[in-house]
């Protein structure tokens, strides 16, 4: 059984994904091991990703980190964003 990962790429933008898990199938010859698709429907053309169990496993996993770090530099540039409200100093009345 070959268990691999592959991806085939036209040019384009996305205008939509699709994420779909495939179980494995058995044929009289031949075992197709589970695998996962990504699909990017592209304007003109269309982007495949085809992913062992494996290799999903790695990219989620790095995925949810990524994400992580992504929404937090994302809070960190929005409070840097947020002009801070001078407060009103008492000590010095005139």
């Amino acid at each position: 059984m070959i268990v691999m990962s592959f991806m085939n790429v036209s040019t384009g933008y996305s205008t939509a994904v699709k994420v779909e898990y495939h179980p494995q199938t058995q044929g009289r010859a031949f075992s197709v091991p589970a695998f996962v698709s990504i699909e990017l429907e592209l304007k003109n053309s269309r982007a495949d990703l085809v992913l062992s169990i494996e290799d999903a496993r790695l990219v989620a996993d790095q995925m949810s980190q990524l994400l992580m770090l992504h929404d937090a530099a994302e809070r960190l540039a929005a409070e840097k964003a947020i002009p801070s409200t001078p407060t009103s100093d008492t000590s010095k009345v005139a």
